[in-house]
This record gives C-alpha cells, structure tokens and sequence, in this order.
C-alpha cells in the first residue's frame, strides 16, 4: 500500500499548488490594493517588508507568482495613476514620499514579455517636477507632464560615439519650433496632424548651439486630445541657427535611424557641410566610412554589407565612385574568396570578377551600370547586352544538369536541351516569350522517347503520350485543352494492349469508360453523362456492367447518377446474389439469393422521389419506402419468415421452421391474421 499513500500525497500537493493563496495574502499593505491594470490588466500590490515599501504585480490569473515593479525603500504610497504619453500603451506612474520629500517613477508595460520596464528616460524630468514640493498630487504631476515636449521616453538609442550627445536629458532643453513634412516652420501649438518634428537645444558655445531634432515617425496619430505621437530623436547636432531645419550644422553629428533608433549616420560638420571622417548606414545592414571634403565623398571608402556577407573599398572623386573597387567576403578566411567591380563616375563601367574559393563564379563587363557582352554568372554562360541576356546561353540546375537555350530580352526563345552531368540528353523543350510553347519530350539513359506533351501559352493542349521506362510500349495517350483534360483518354498495360478506354471533358469522364484487364477483356463499362439538375454535373447514367473472366458480375442502371435497378451475379457459376427490381404501380423488390438459386429474402418497398434533371420530373425509385409483405426463405423453399410493413412499422413477424411449422409470432397471436 505504500504506492497508494505516495499518490495520495502527490495528489494533495497538486491541489496545494492549483489552490496556492495569491502573493498578497495575508500582507501588510502600503497602499488599497489595485486590481485589473488598464494597460496591463494585472493586479499590484505595494507591500511593506523589511522597514520598507516594495511594489509587486502579476499578470498570472492565479496570482502567485509575483514580480518585483520597484523597491521604493522607507516610503509612504500617495498615488497611483497612469497617464498617455505616445501611442504606445499607457505609462504607469507611482507617487510616493520617502523622508520628506515627493518623488515620481514610471514605468511601461510590455506586452510581449509581460513585464514592466521602469522609464529611465523619464526620470530627470519627474525629478524636476517632484523637486520641493510642499504638496503634490496626480493631477499635478498630469498638468505638468503635459507641458514636456511630445516624446517617447521608452527608446534607448545606440551610443553616437560623442559623450555629450550620450548623456543628454531629451526630457529637458528649450524648444525651438516644429516642422512640417517638408522642413518648414509650423507656428500652430503642438502636437497637431502637420507637426511631424520638431527641434530643441541644449547648450550653447561660440556661438554653436547643441540641438536635438525629434522626428514623429510615419503612424497615425492614437485618438484623443490631445493627438499622440511616437516622438524620438532623428539627429543630434551642434548648429549656429538651430531655427532652419537643416543646413546650419557646424559641429559633431549622429542621426539615426528612422526604425531601429540605431546610429544612421555619425560625423562632423564645418558650416553646413560634411567634412573629415564619416560612418554612413545604409540598406541591409551596410555601413560606409571615409572623408568627406567641402561636402564631398573623397579618397579612399570602405563599404560593409553584414546581410550580403562582403566588405568593398575603393576611391571617391568629388563624390562618385571611381576606378576598381575591390571586394571582400566578411566572413571567409580564404583569400581567394572575393572580387572586384569598376566605377566610372559612379557607375559599373568595365571589368567585375567574384571569386568562392579562388574559384571564379563570376565575370563580365559593365557598361552604364548595366551587364554588356560575355558573361560567367552563378546561373551560366552566355551574353549580356544593356543588362539583359540574349543569345544564346548554357544554363546550371540544381541537380547538375545544362540547359542550352536561347534568350530574347532576357526570356527564353527556341528549343531548350537539359543535358545531365554525363552529357546525355534528357529533355527537349521550346520557348515563345519564356513561356512553355510547343513540344516538350523527356528521354532515357538510352535516349529512348519517355514523355511527349505539347503546350501553348504554358498550358498543356493536344495531345500527351508517356511511354514505358525502356520506351518502347505506350502507356497513356490522353488529350488537353488550356492545361485540362479534354478529349480521348487512353491508358494502356505493359504489353500495349488497352487497359482504360474513355473521354474526357472538363476533367470529367463523359460517355462510356472502359478498362480492360491484362487478359483484354473487359472487367468494367461505365456510361456516364452530363446534365442539369439543380446544378451542372456528370454521374452515371445507364447500365454499368462490371465483369470477370469475361461474365458479367454486376450490372447497376442509373438514373443521372442516381441508382435504380441493380443485378449482382456469382463469377463462378453465373447465377444471381441479389437483384432490385422496380415493377408495376412503384413496386420495389430487393432480392437475395442463396448460391443453389432459391431466394433468400424478398424486401418489398414502394413509392419514389420526385427530381429534376434537365427541366424535367423523374421518378426516383432508390428511395421507395419499405411497405406490405416481407419474405424469407430456407434454402429448401420453405417459408422461413413472413413480416407485414404498415406505414413503415413491423406490424406484424411470424417465422417457421424448414418443415413449415409457426415457431414464434410478433405480436403473439398475429399468426392467424398473417396467414
């Protein structure tokens, strides 16, 4: 019994812990208890422990396991509150008193995570605003939040590479003005649907003046008034007239990123224009790095591309790439793997080369930025001519075949020829435009025919033939019309002689189908037919016939799909099992037979279903109800049961053994009515 005890105590411990109290029972509160956050919906408890207040929440629906929002040390909680900042989820803010003086910390919620973040961004401000107060309340600090220019105090931007642009408060500053899309001062009071940035200084120095710009992003602005946005520092420069949007800069400066608050763009300025050392961000991770001379690009650059996986230097003249510019793979070892490409005044013109390996996967001329003459490329051989193939081309596969083909502006033209890695021809195709146009045959290792379809405009059409693996007996002759089948449908066994025999429209069989059996007699012949009922079909129609061995095992008539009389025979000895059977006045019979010929049983139905078939009313007799007198037999003749149907129910059963003798009735004493 030890096993069971030891399930009893596991079971007990699972409920313990499904039952668990929630982190805040039994707790000395610094603060009501707050349940159901709006941006979080979590519940958060202030909690004092250890001479002091530490606020916890949890998101879980138990309520047990906790985390730690902040340790607020010897204070006292005065409120709690959040308020709209951006267009992000609210911003959390707790205002507490610790020894005397007010204090204010936020906090955001990420929903991804489901954890709070404590807005350091934030904090010099709400210092400013708790700084000395007698008295302090949340609509207070609200009022005075709202005074702050419009920002997103979430962000943490890369390091710029200057420390005074690093430790910058962006709570703080004077304002200088907004901006419209295209750079233009806005007087109207912020923010507003044509602010989209806006710009404030920090310092001043010889008469240089430190100053942030605040880019508001593309997304709508979140509902409400007044309209929020997702402010964040685009550029940080030092500019003598910080009032234009641009062209004062004079002095270090970073910009960043418009998606990723990554460093975009990091250097000097000297009256408005780039000079010295610059580092430039660009598509795909790409990073460029040189000198810059009255605002011009010059002398020797480095381009990083860490998504592409290559590093090019090379020259700048006034701006425009020039010369040969060699070309690195960032991550290889291998000397050999690399390249080059030829600049005239930026443009690709002349030699380019790439090498994996020391091997060259890459060669060809430039003309205007654009491929021109002979070319190795990773797909093939061939020539280029303004940036597009032409002529003709051999062409690599992924399986190693060559395909050898022509191109007309860069589309495939003529006959192609997939040749495998032993040189031995393995598919013809032919091209009008790039598209599948004409025959397409496909060949053994013998060079014998396996396939021929034909297309048109890249869908199969006429003919399609697929021959056996030696290629020497057809297995399949079936038609296409616009990429369907449409038309004759011909399979056929390994000797050649016809296994299916049919026709096709709309990918449906119509008129008599066909099969055949290895011995070329037939085993199965269905008809079958289109018509309209309450929508357009094909189905059976007529008799089908199943056979074997030459002798008709099955024979089912259809009425549009719908199965009327049937007949069912033994293979062996050529008598029927069972049979349906409509008669005179809607008589349905469905008969079984024993193999020595005598019947089985004989279930009687009557009556039909009315349905429409190409406009017209039919009698549907497969679904007669079962009605009157209901017959088996023994195997000698001999009546073996008799039951009477009334309105669907058994109303009356009798059955008798092989000598005639009633044995049983239902009801008892029906026996008398039933004879």
């Amino acid at each position: 019994m030890q096993w069971t005890r030891s399930l009893g105590l596991i079971a007990c411990l699972a409920f313990g812990s499904t039952q668990a109290a929630p982190f805040y029972a039994d707790k000395s509160l610094a603060h009501p208890l707050i349940v159901g956050l709006a941006e979080s919906s979590a519940t958060l408890a202030f909690i004092k422990q250890g001479g002091g207040v530490k606020g916890y929440y949890s998101t879980d629906p138990d309520e047990s396991q906790p985390q730690l929002l902040d340790d607020f040390g010897d204070a006292t909680i005065e409120s709690v509150f959040n308020v709209a900042l951006d267009d992000e989820s609210l911003t959390r803010l707790v205002l507490f008193k610790q020894r005397g003086q007010y204090r204010v910390h936020a906090y955001r919620y990420n929903e991804d995570d489901r954890l709070y973040q404590r807005l350091e961004n934030l904090q010099p401000a709400l210092d400013r605003i708790a700084k000395d107060r007698k008295k302090l309340d949340a609509p207070t600090v609200k009022q005075a939040l709202r005074q702050l220019t419009p920002l997103n105090y979430s962000y943490f931007y890369e390091d710029s590479g200057f420390d005074e642009f690093n430790q910058l408060d962006h709570s703080a500053g004077t304002l200088v003005g907004y901006f419209d899309q295209n750079g233009q001062p806005i007087t109207a009071n912020p923010p507003g649907a044509e602010q989209y940035s806006y710009k404030k200084t920090f310092a001043e120095k010889d008469g240089r003046f430190l100053t942030a710009t605040y880019w508001r992003g593309e997304t709508p602005a979140l509902e409400g008034e007044p309209l929020l946005y997702n402010y964040r520092a685009s550029r940080i420069a030092w500019e003598t007239e910080p009032q234009r949007f641009t062209g004062s800069e004079d002095g270090a400066c970073v910009e960043y990123s418009d998606s990723s608050r990554a460093v975009a763009a990091q250097g000097t300025y000297a009256h408005g224009q780039r000079t010295g050392e610059w580092g430039i961000g660009g598509p795909h991770n790409s990073w460029s790095q040189g000198r810059y001379i009255d605002g011009k690009r010059q002398g020797q650059w480095s381009l990083s591309n860490e998504s592409e996986g290559y590093f090019m230097t090379g020259e700048y003249r006034d701006n425009l790439r020039e010369g040969r510019w060699t070309i690195n793979l960032v991550e290889s070892e291998i000397p050999e793997s690399g390249g080059f490409v030829t600049y005239a005044r930026d443009l690709r013109n002349g030699p380019s080369e790439v090498r994996e390996g020391g091997v060259v996967v890459e060669r060809g001329d430039y003309l205007d930025d654009l491929r021109q003459g002979p070319w190795l490329t990773r797909e093939g051989t061939g020539n280029f001519d303004q940036g597009l193939r032409s002529g003709p081309w051999q062409l690599k596969t992924a399986e190693g075949h060559t395909h050898s083909v022509g191109f007309v502006a860069d589309k495939m033209e003529g006959e192609l020829r997939d040749t495998d890695t032993k040189g031995v021809l393995r598919v013809i195709e032919h091209y009008r435009g790039g598209i599948l146009w004409g025959t397409q045959e496909g060949y053994n290792d013998a060079g014998q025919l396996m396939y021929s379809y034909n297309y048109e405009n890249g869908q199969r059409e006429g003919r399609s033939l697929v021959y056996s693996a030696d290629g020497k007996v057809l297995l399949s002759d079936m038609s296409y019309h616009n990429g369907n089948q449409q038309g004759p449908y011909l399979t056929f066994l390994a000797d050649g002689s016809p296994a299916t025999v049919g026709r096709v429209e709309g990918s449906d069989f119509i008129g008599l189908m066909t099969q055949l059996d290895e011995h070329g007699q037939i085993f199965s012949a269905t008809p079958r037919c289109r018509f309209e009922s309450y929508r357009s079909e094909v189905r059976n129609c007529g008799m089908a016939r199943e056979f074997r061995q030459g002798r008709v095992t099955r024979e089912r008539d259809y009425l549009f799909g719908e199965l009327q009389e049937y007949r069912e025979y033994d293979a062996r000895t050529g008598r029927k099992t069972r049979e349906r059977v409509i008669g005179e006045d809607d008589k349905v019979s469905e008969i079984t037979y024993y193999d020595n010929g005598q019947i089985d049983c004989q279930v009687n139905k009557v009556g039909f279903e009315w349905m429409t078939v190409n406009q017209q009313r039919l009698k549907n007799h497969g679904q007669a109800k079962l009605a009157g007198e209901q017959l088996c037999y023994h195997r000698n003749g001999a009546i073996k049961s008799r039951e009477l149907i009334d309105n669907g129910l058994s109303a009356c059963r009798i059955v008798y053994d092989e000598s005639g003798k009633q044995l049983s009735s239902s009801p008892t004493g029906c026996g008398a009515a039933g004879q």
